[in-house]
């Protein structure tokens, strides 16, 4: 391997917590320009017919968003609103700015570099290395501690650094005096909730700035700030606690002068954070210390008795290795207590970069212990006919299933029949897991420790063992057992009656998306199909038939379910590629959503209210259901009133008034040339990016509330809804079959136990096992993601600015939608910068030292970054380039 490519890819160890590299750019790699937008473009929409007029307008248009005069040129160009004149669409295009065209007559061209290798130029840069991460030789043994005859000559001699003293900070005083859980309750109930001295909520740390926590404020007050570890009283982040308000005197004065209240922790009502952490050992005499790469972790100072034995005499070969500590004690701020679990390996590898993120999420791996599985019935199960007693028999109807082609855990199916009323006879067939999961048994209670599947590029870490997946999943050909939701569905989608149902079902066959979108294309004339195995009596045409129906009503329901006043924010999904022999990655693309998925979306949405609205009537103390609280309202004013600066005018009286102002912009798309489309497109990105920063999650929570509002789904416009699809993949829908088999069985009843404490305690697990695993898989992505950049290079890509601070930019990369941040340090030796809040939008003022351009950037500005990986972490680095000086323009 040559030495340059060593240097690119050999793991680093961090010199400084703020260093950056900065590398100048070589101009003579860039490609050619039309060959840069062509593989753009094309990636970014793929498959519109409507794309085949000259890239010169999109070329010259982001040009002209680079220029200085963006302040003036936003408004001019930025995403127009349509109304109607005689029967025509007219654009309104607003102008906020006054013009001023005195300060700048440099005009930037566009860098002649692509955003997006095809597949083949990946590949072919990866055949020509023979080794593109290279490991550093294992010093850990099998038993995870340090074993002298693993350290290699080299390992050794590589090394001639001393040991960094790290200074803990010292932070004076004791932590306040908890309030007793029980004490604190009483207290909680009892105070006005006008004059309000505690606040009860889920502690969030700043993971930029770990000296900042806050605690939702209730009425949509701005949140509750609490400074400093002392006051957060041995709370991590994710944690159920209660603060006290401050006096007065001691509330934070930000920027604008404007007050923030303060707060102090003074109880911990429940421990959601697992007490781990990861990171490198300190020296600092006479102790060891774990510096946590979570910035949100206090420093931790290790019990000695387990560190590797050859750490005392050579400590210096550690300076690489991360390692697992489990906290188990925090007495005084200035730092807390824990135990060495085991060494995770060397910061920068990939593997190791992995791990790190599954056991920062608190992903569970663990393979699932044989005894608890001993008791399942075969794969090859033969139903008996106390299995099938009292169940509907649905064996004889064209059922089949819709999934992703990699699917292998089938939970669901479909069935659609033509009445002799004309209406249609409608099914959603789930899964019967709870048949064989018994409640509060072994399995069932390691199940709903784990809570969910967890998703990630390189591995699916499944909720259930592999032996009660095969024996509940819909496979083809097969009588399964089934929990079904049946309507009666009249042409235009109202629905006559519903019943719930145990039912038997034998699918005719496994249908991909793609497959099913074929015959939503060419409903008329589908072409046969040779690859769809079909099982039974049933032909390839009665299956379009079923299709064809299913997706008539979907949509009628989707354009319904709109108008009722549901909202949907997209965001673009990014999709890594693996190659299965090395592991690596190999390209990306992003996931388009097909119609055949939006059709089986639908029928889960109709499946899933169904079925909790039937539970809150039958049970409204005890059922398990999904809610989406409203969104900040100040967050989301906030976020009004910075698009308006803009001319983008967002209604947010309701989640419907703020789906259609989000859609009259996207339907520029459809009405404007191809240069506002593509540009359009990217600002959308910055709008539902900024929309859904003032969004809550939804969350799982017993039906036993104080307000009944608070059950309500905020996004789908529904007063209930729940989870009950997906049992193979999500505890939650278990729970729900348990529930909704027990109201509509007379010979079924409620486990003893179940209490809406008892609901309340398993639907905070599942928020929190749902929510680390959506960050794993988000961080996984972006590792992978970097790894490829790193595999191939450093690449100029489009980016739109999502967010302009003091101190750092945001952006959003245009080809992938992921969000990169970038300080301004970074550029801080090339440039002079000036920061203002002119007419309330903030704006940076950047000029280029050597070409003497400035470029004013703001939110909406198209820029162009560098990006790469990181030379001292495994994260992405992104870096503003210089506009480039086209005299011809």
């Amino acid at each position: 391997m040559s030495n340059e490519l060593k240097s690119i890819t050999k793991p680093k160890r961090q010199q400084h917590k703020n260093q950056r590299c900065e590398k100048e750019i070589n101009e003579e790699e860039h490609e050619n320009i039309e060959s840069y937008f062509s593989k753009f473009f094309n990636l970014s929409i793929q498959n519109k017919s409507k794309c085949t007029k000259s890239k010169e307008e999109s070329i010259k248009f982001i040009q002209d968003n680079s220029k200085t005069q963006f302040a003036q040129t936003v408004t001019k160009l930025c995403i127009p609103t349509v109304s109607k004149q005689n029967g025509m669409m007219k654009m309104n295009r607003p102008n906020v700015y006054p013009k001023n065209s005195q300060k700048f007559s440099v005009k930037p061209q566009l860098r002649k570099r692509y955003i997006s290798p095809s597949k083949e130029e990946i590949k072919n840069k990866i055949e020509q290395r023979e080794e593109l991460i290279p490991k550093k030789k294992d010093i850990l043994s099998y038993n995870g501690n340090a074993s002298s005859s693993n350290l290699c000559e080299e390992e050794q001699k590589s090394i001639k650094k001393s040991q960094k003293i790290v200074k803990p900070i010292r932070l004076e005083g004791k932590f306040p005096k908890f309030i007793p859980i029980s004490k604190m309750k009483t207290i909680l109930e009892s105070q006005n909730p006008t004059d309000l001295k505690y606040v009860k909520g889920y502690l969030r740390i700043n993971p930029k700035f770990g000296k900042h926590a806050y605690i939702t404020m209730p009425d949509g007050e701005n949140d509750l700030l609490i400074i400093g570890l002392r006051d957060r009283n041995r709370a991590f982040n994710g944690d159920l606690v209660v603060a006290s308000i401050n006096e007065e005197e001691k509330w934070h004065r930000g920027t604008n002068e404007q007050k923030q209240k303060t707060g102090t922790i003074v109880c911990i009502l429940e421990k959601i954070h697992p007490r781990k952490a990861v990171g490198f050992l300190k020296q600092s005499d006479p102790i060891i210390l774990l510096q946590p790469r979570d910035n949100r972790i206090p420093m931790i100072k290790i019990h000695l008795d387990t560190l590797p034995e050859i750490y005392n005499t050579n400590p210096s070969l550690f300076e690489e290795i991360l390692f697992l500590v489990d906290i188990t004690a925090w007495e005084k701020p200035r730092y807390a207590i824990g135990k060495i679990e085991h060494m995770i390996g060397t910061a920068g590898d990939m593997e190791v970069e992995l791990n790190v993120i599954l056991l920062e999420n608190n992903i569970n791996t663990d393979p699932f212990n044989k005894e608890l599985v001993k008791d399942l019935p075969s794969e090859e199960n033969n139903l008996t006919l106390m299995d099938i007693k009292e169940r509907e028999d649905w064996r004889q109807t064209c059922v089949f299933t819709i999934d992703p082609a990699t699917a292998v855990d089938l939970d669901d199916a479909v069935s659609c029949t033509v009445l002799k009323n004309g209406n249609y006879e409608v099914g959603v067939h789930i899964s019967d897991v709870t048949h064989y999961l018994k409640a509060s048994s072994p399995l069932d209670m390691e199940i709903a420790k784990r809570a969910t599947t967890v998703y990630l590029v390189n591995q699916v870490y499944h909720m259930m063992p592999q032996e009660l997946r095969k024996l509940c999943s819909l496979l083809p050909g097969q009588d399964k057992l089934t929990f079904s939701v049946i309507w009666e569905i009249t042409p235009d989608v109202q629905i006559v009656k519903h019943h719930f149902a145990k039912t038997i079902i034998n699918s005719c066959c496994q249908m991909t998306y793609e497959q099913a979108q074929k015959i939503i294309d060419n409903p008329e004339y589908p072409d046969v199909d040779e690859t769809l195995n079909i099982k039974g009596n049933f032909t390839f045409f009665q299956i379009c038939d079923v299709i064809k129906n299913l997706y008539n009503l979907s949509e009628q329901m989707r354009i319904k379910r709109y108008a009722d006043g549901a909202l949907k924010i997209d965001q673009p999904k990014l999709h890594i590629t693996i190659d299965k022999i090395s592991g690596l990655p190999t390209s990306y693309d992003i996931l388009e959503k097909m119609d055949s998925n939006r059709l089986i979306e639908e029928f889960m949405l109709l499946a899933n209210m169904t079925v909790a609205t039937h539970l809150y009537k039958t049970m409204p103390e005890y059922a398990l259901l999904r809610s989406h609280n409203y969104p900040s309202e100040r967050f989301l004013t906030l976020t009004q009133n910075i698009l308006q600066r803009f001319g983008i005018h967002l209604d947010i009286a309701s989640s419907g008034d703020l789906y259609n102002s989000i859609r009259r912009y996207e339907s520029c798309e459809e009405l404007e040339s191809e240069t506002y489309m593509y540009l359009t497109k990217y600002r959308l990105m910055v709008i539902n990016n900024l929309c859904l920063k003032a969004m809550t999650r939804a969350i799982y929570r017993s039906s036993k509330v104080t307000e009944v509002d608070d059950l309500r789904h905020y996004a789908l416009n529904v007063p209930y809804y729940t989870h009950f699809t997906s049992p193979i993949r999500r505890y939650p829908d278990c729970v729900v079959h348990r529930l909704l088999h027990s109201t509509i069985s007379l010979n079924v009843e409620l486990a003893p136990n179940w209490s809406s404490e008892l609901c309340s305690k398993i639907a905070t697990n599942c928020n929190w096992r749902k929510y680390y695993a959506k960050l794993a898989e988000e961080q996984i992505n972006e590792l992978y993601f970097t790894c490829l950049v790193n595999m191939i290079g450093s690449m100029t890509v489009i980016a739109i600015v999502l967010d302009v601070k003091q101190y750092y930019i945001e952006f959003i990369l245009c080809d992938t939608g992921i969000k990169a941040k970038m300080d301004l340090k970074e550029i801080k030796n090339k440039t002079t910068i000036e920061y203002t809040t002119e007419h309330l939008v903030p704006t940076l003022t950047i000029t280029w030292k050597e070409s003497h351009i400035t470029q004013v950037i703001t939110t909406f500005s198209i820029v162009h970054l560098r990006i790469n990986k990181h030379p001292n972490c495994f994260r992405l680095n992104t870096v503003l380039l210089e506009p480039i000086k086209n005299h011809d323009c």
